[in-house]
């Protein structure tokens, strides 16, 4: 079973937690249990050389610099592919985990036959706060699923941190989409055009994994009536294909997901983001003490 298991990461300029995750993979066993596929997208700060020099266990692959998430996931999957592999592991060199969480996660593929198994992920310096893992279908949106530890659920979505699929996904369905979802939802909607295609979606909370890079990015602000830059920012981010608020990525999973609803929810999605864009005109207070009655009235 591990030896057609390939576990695949992408990395791109963090060395250091690249490195840290691969050492906590050999102090597992799982290098030499498991093909570990890295691919390196461009980085400049010599994680690819660090790699080959201390873990020559690691098949490293070598990107361009703009394969972004989806394609040197999609790259090491073609990879493990072609070399046999019957699971594929996606596994952000963030995630850490404390045990063999891999053979877990392909027992329980290869007992449900067309499954899909991930994991959920803690932030590594709040342990009670879930970062990422399964999320169910309303006709608001995907919501977060909380799972109970020591507990596995079916869901609809989920995060692409620690994901088993099997081969036969990719026989029914291909490789991820890095057209219409280059870096954000490249993940989500690659597992939602699989659970169409018929395959079972599940979330494993029988083991602990934590984020230890839980950080606000500058393509998906987590707030966006008080993120930095111009008033214009937002709709900077709607037409940039690797921001999460690009228009392209949204009307991709929305439509596959929800076919014509998706379409409502697109457009009421990007109201509020011209709407936002047109608050953010506002002096900085202001928009502040509106972020706090917001904040205050929703809860």
């Amino acid at each position: 079973m591990a030896l057609s298991t390939y576990i695949l990461i992408p990395a791109h300029n963090r060395k250091t937690t690249t490195l840290r995750c691969l050492t906590i993979l050999r102090e597992l066993g799982v290098l030499g249990q498991y093909s570990v596929v890295l691919v390196d997208d461009g980085s400049t700060d010599g994680t690819a050389d660090a790699v080959y020099q201390t873990f020559p266990e690691v098949q490293v692959l070598i990107g361009n610099g703009h394969l972004w998430w989806t394609g040197a996931i999609e790259m090491a999957m073609r990879y493990a592919y072609s070399e046999g592999a019957e699971y594929l592991i996606w596994f952000n060199d963030d995630c850490r985990v404390e045990i063999d969480i891999f053979s877990k996660l392909v027992s329980l593929c290869s007992a449900h036959s067309k499954s899909i198994v991930g994991c959920q992920g803690y932030n590594a310096k709040q342990t009670r706060q879930v970062v990422f893992g399964g999320k169910r279908k309303t006709w608001k949106g995907y919501r977060w699923l909380p799972i109970p530890e020591g507990t596995i659920h079916q869901c609809d979505l989920l995060s692409g941190n620690l994901v088993c699929i099997p081969r036969s996904v990719v026989d029914r369905i291909g490789y991820p989409d890095t057209a219409k979802t280059p870096h954000y939802g490249g993940d989500a909607l690659y597992l939602i055009r699989a659970q169409n295609a018929g395959f079972q979606l599940f979330i494993d909370a029988r083991y602990s994994v934590y984020d230890t890079a839980v950080r606000t990015s500058q393509l998906y602000p987590e707030h966006w009536l008080l993120a930095e830059g111009s008033a214009l920012k937002l709709l900077e981010l709607v037409i940039t294909p690797q921001s999460g608020l690009s228009w392209r990525i949204w009307f991709s999973i929305n439509w596959e997901a929800y076919n014509c609803w998706g379409l409502i929810m697109f457009l009421k999605k990007y109201l509020s983001v011209f709407l936002v864009t047109m608050l953010r005109f506002l002096p900085f207070s202001l928009r502040k003490n509106l972020h706090i009655n917001i904040s205050t009235s929703s809860t």
